[in-house]
């Protein structure tokens, strides 16, 4: 991580041998690091009156009374306790205790802190999370959160320094949403993905793509990004689900997985981790060379009022799994008058920086058509099953039988070879994605659904739309039969 003027100075005290000079200039070297995480700070405020503290600083709602320690030795219960009568003293659930020490914390202190979960909650920040912080002041607001969040719900002080790492559980993908589409080959035999020859590329393919412009009022739509510091892939399913747990993971995602030279293209959330977690399977037969150190994984999904969002990450192709980028781009019609849920998710996975709603300068979604529609050699079916079969219907038996039963699955989309595969630039269609140049296959939407019982003789390709987000571009083909 680079370092900034805050490590620098923090570096530069470890050379002053007065411990009084040292420890006003570490209080100086904390208010500029709370002031810079946009915090509001006062030195020697009375919030805890008569007794001073160090530093006060307030984010949002919440007040925190910071206690500034640089010994030889750790921090005792001493120290903890002088904390701790003064929030007492302050008698407030929204002010929260913090002590800073460099030379770390004694196990008392720790097993007392892990008590203190009712009104009065001590926060314990240690060197190494010192460090990480003044290298970058954004995220100090979320390190409280989620000291706060360890020590309330589950009665953990969460420490880096020394701290064992806890194994993350393996989330089992039975977790996530199930989805309501069936991925069929021409045989109709049940599918998890379809592969094809490819490369790395940030398309992904979709049945319905929201148009977040389209809205009675003026404007155009917004971006919001949730850049996601490094995890495994253990994180990525807890990412998927807690955007479940929003209502932000519908049963219809699609997604795609891309190695140098092979794709993956599914629907379903569940499907999507069966399958990122099958690696070594779907890597059986490709010839060493093809297979990158990375893998590039796309999910796209919709809200049920509007928008959507993609999530892009590279996943390494070794038993680690680990996740070295990851970022998620929402589409929003508008900024949202209740922002906590957003705020939620860059809480919980330490979202990187702090973010932005951009608003969109171009078409959030731009539609093209071909001159002449191209027919279609079909290698897949995307099924959906009737919400409302004909046998749950509030029908009279005599009314029943006079009524022919309809179908019960119906194809809503189709998986073809592409078309235009090596198609030579000048002569493709105008808006045609350049990213499909080396995909042997494409995945469309039907303008006219069919009964899975009743296969038309052929499909033409007809239509495309488009989005583009930070990390992704998501097509939709339309075919018709």
């Amino acid at each position: 991580m680079p370092r900034g003027p805050l490590s620098t100075d923090f570096t530069r005290l470890r050379a002053v041998t007065n411990a009084h000079q040292r420890g006003r200039k570490f209080e100086q070297l904390l208010e500029r690091l709370f002031q810079q995480a946009h915090f509001r700070v006062d030195r020697d405020a009375g919030i805890a009156a008569p007794r001073q503290t160090d530093l006060v600083a307030r984010y949002g709602d919440v007040w925190y009374l910071i206690e500034a320690k640089w010994q030889n030795a750790p921090a005792d219960v001493d120290v903890f306790d002088a904390v701790l009568r003064r929030l007492q003293r302050a008698a407030s659930s929204q002010v929260i205790g913090v002590i800073v020490s460099v030379s770390g914390f004694t196990d008392t202190v720790i097993e007392e802190a892990a008590k203190c979960r009712g009104q009065e909650l001590v926060l314990l920040l240690g060197e190494e999370e010192l460090a990480e912080v003044l290298a970058a002041p954004a995220s100090v607001a979320g390190l409280l959160h989620r000291k706060r969040e360890q020590l309330v719900t589950h009665g953990r002080v969460h420490l880096a320094a020394g701290a064992k790492p806890r194994r993350r559980r393996r989330r089992p993908s039975t977790d996530l949403p199930a989805s309501d589409l069936r991925l069929l080959g021409t045989d109709l035999a049940p599918l998890t993905y379809v592969a094809g020859d490819g490369g790395f590329t940030d398309l992904v393919f979709v049945q319905e793509l929201p148009d977040v412009d389209w809205v009675p009022a003026d404007g155009s739509g917004v971006c919001l990004d949730l850049p996601i510091g490094a995890f495994d892939e253990n994180g990525l399913a807890d990412l998927l689900s807690a955007l479940a747990s929003l209502g932000w993971t519908t049963s219809q995602p699609q997604w795609a997985i891309q190695q140098a030279t092979r794709n993956w293209h599914g629907v379903g959330a569940r499907e999507f981790l069966d399958t990122l977690r099958a690696w070594k399977e779907r890597y059986d037969g490709l010839d060493e060379g093809d297979v990158h150190h990375t893998e590039k994984v796309t999910y796209v999904d919709t809200f049920q009022d509007g928008g959507f969002y993609t999530l892009a990450a590279d996943v390494a192709s070794h038993p680690s799994r680990m996740v070295q980028h990851c970022n998620v781009s929402f589409q929003l019609t508008g900024i949202p008058l209740d922002t906590q849920p957003l705020r939620h998710v860059f809480e919980q996975f330490d979202a990187v920086g702090t973010g932005y709603f951009r608003p969109m300068t171009a078409k959030a979604v731009t539609r093209d058509w071909l001159p002449e529609p191209l027919p279609l050699e079909v290698i897949g079916y995307l099924v959906s099953h009737d919400p409302f079969p004909f046998d749950e219907l509030d029908l009279a038996d005599d009314e029943a039988a006079d009524l022919p039963k309809p179908p019960d699955e119906w194809v809503i989309g189709i998986v073809a070879k592409n078309p235009l595969r090596d198609t030579d630039v000048a002569s493709a269609p105008d808006g045609w994605p350049g990213e499909l140049e080396s995909s042997s296959i494409i995945v469309c939407s039907l303008r006219s659904h069919h009964p899975l019982n009743d296969i038309p003789d052929g499909y033409r390709l007809y239509t495309w739309e488009q989005a583009r987000t930070t990390d992704a571009r998501v097509l939709r083909p339309v075919a018709d039969w």
